[in-house]
C-alpha cells in the first residue's frame, strides 16, 4: 500500500474533516478527497462514512487507521534515532504533570531538561485527571494513582504518602495536637470532599488495634496543593496533604503532626505513563530517564 496515502488518511481522521486535513497538509480539499478515493480503491474497502457534519470510521477504516498510526510512530522514531546519531537529541515530546507536584518540583526539572537539550521541544500541560493519553494528545504523563490505566505502560517512580500538617504559629496559638481526638477542635484544609465536614480514619503505625475516627469542619478545599499549603502556613487550619508538599522550599514552615498515625485509605504511587510502543523515541526515553533520576532521590526525603 502507498504509505503517503495512509499518512494522509491518518491526518483526515485526526483532523475530523477533509477541509481541516487539507489546511494542515497545505493541500486542496479536492486533492485530499482524491487521495482518499485512491486509498479506498487500493484497499478495496470503504474507509469512511461521510456526512455533511462528520466522518465515521468503518471497520476497515479503523484497522487501517490503527496500522497507520503505528507506521507513522515507527517512522518518526527511526528518523529521530538516525538524526540523533552523533548529534544533539532532537524531537517533540508532549508531557502532562500533576498540578501540585508539577508546580512544586517538576516544572524546575523540565526547565533544566530543556536547557540541557535545546533540540527537544517540550509541550507541557498540568492535569490531575488524565486517563486517555491519545485523547489528551500526550506522549508522557506523570500521574499519582493507585491503579494506572490498563491501556498504558506504567513505570513506577515512587510512593506518595499523605500526612497532617500545621504551622508552628498555629500550634502555638491553638495548642499542641497529641492525639487524633484533638483534631476535632480544628478546621481542615484539604482536597475537595462532599459536604463541609470530613471524617478521617487514623491508624497507628505500630499498634494495629489503635484506629480512631475523627470528623473535622473544612476551612478550605481545593485541588491546588500549593494553595492549600499556603493556607496551612498562614494558620487557616490543619492541612491534609501529600508528604512532599512540606519539602518544597516555599512551604517548609509547615510541620507534620501525629507522626505515629497514618490517614487510612489515602496514598498512591507516582507513575510515568506512556502508550505501548516498541520503539519510544530517543527524546522520550531521555526525558523519562531524566525525570526518574531526579525524582527518586527526592522521594527518599519525604515522610
Amino acid at each position: 500500500m502507498n504509505l503517503n496515502l495512509i499518512s494522509v488518511f491518518v491526518e483526515i481522521v485526526d483532523s475530523r474533516s477533509l477541509s481541516a486535513a487539507a489546511r494542515k497538509l497545505g493541500m486542496t480539499r479536492s486533492n485530499i478527497s482524491h487521495q482518499l478515493k485512491l486509498l479506498e480503491r487500493e484497499t478495496g474497502a470503504q474507509l469512511l462514512r461521510r456526512s455533511t457534519r462528520s466522518l465515521e470510521l468503518t471497520q476497515a477504516g479503523q484497522i487501517l487507521y490503527d496500522y497507520g498510526q503505528r507506521m507513522i510512530e515507527d517512522l518518526s522514531t527511526t528518523r529521530s534515532s538516525i538524526d540523533s546519531l552523533g548529534q544533539t537529541l532532537r524531537g517533540h515530546v508532549r508531557i502532562s504533570v500533576p498540578t501540585g507536584f508539577g508546580r512544586m518540583y517538576v516544572s524546575t526539572m523540565l526547565l533544566e531538561f530543556a536547557r540541557a537539550h535545546p533540540g527537544i521541544t517540550l509541550n507541557v500541560t498540568f492535569n490531575n485527571r488524565i486517563q486517555d493519553l491519545i485523547a489528551a494528545e500526550v506522549d508522557v504523563a506523570l500521574k499519582i494513582t493507585t491503579t494506572p490505566p490498563l491501556d498504558c505502560v506504567a513505570r513506577y517512580v515512587c510512593s506518595i504518602k499523605w500526612q497532617l500538617f500545621a504551622s508552628a504559629d498555629y500550634l502555638q496559638k491553638h495548642g499542641p495536637i497529641e492525639s487524633p481526638s484533638d483534631l476535632e477542635q480544628h478546621a481542615l484544609v484539604a482536597s475537595p470532599y462532599p459536604g463541609h465536614r470530613v471524617t478521617l480514619k487514623l491508624a497507628h503505625n505500630q499498634d494495629k488495634g489503635d484506629t480512631q475516627t475523627v470528623t473535622l469542619q473544612t476551612a478550605l478545599q481545593s485541588d491546588d496543593f500549593p494553595l492549600l499549603a499556603d493556607a496551612v502556613c498562614q494558620g487557616m487550619g490543619i492541612g491534609l496533604l501529600p508528604a512532599y508538599v512540606s519539602h518544597a522550599p516555599a512551604h517548609r514552615a509547615m510541620q507534620p503532626i501525629l507522626l505515629n498515625y497514618r490517614v487510612d485509605n489515602l496514598g498512591g504511587n507516582l507513575y510515568v505513563l506512556t502508550l505501548p510502543n516498541r520503539y519510544p523515541s530517543p527524546s522520550t526515553r531521555t526525558l523519562i530517564d531524566y525525570l526518574r533520576d531526579k525524582i527518586v532521590p527526592l522521594s527518599e526525603e519525604w515522610i
